[in-house]
């Protein structure tokens, strides 16, 4: 098999350099975002600090207006043997 020749350049160890120096400024480039991106623990921490904290207490009144009696209700069936299995 005979080696492929670029019409353009000069011959092809000018070509793989090229394609090496852009794949290694690729490569450069993305490690340099991940490390700038903050951590998990940080995200979680900002998000920690915009969730607004709402507490809620129960009010004495509705406590004294829940009625004494309690009451039980029986729920009574048959099956009949023509159901759907």
């Amino acid at each position: 098999m005979s080696p492929f020749i670029y019409a353009h350049a000069p011959n092809s160890d000018s070509v793989a350099a090229l394609v090496t120096v852009i794949v290694s400024g690729w490569f450069l480039m993305a490690a340099g975002a991940m490390l700038i991106e903050p951590s998990v623990l940080e995200q979680a921490r900002a998000l920690h600090a915009k969730t607004p904290v709402v507490t809620v207490r129960q009010v004495s009144a509705m406590q004294e207006e829940q009625p004494d009696a309690r009451f039980t209700i029986h729920v009574v069936a048959q099956r009949s043997g023509l159901g759907v299995s």
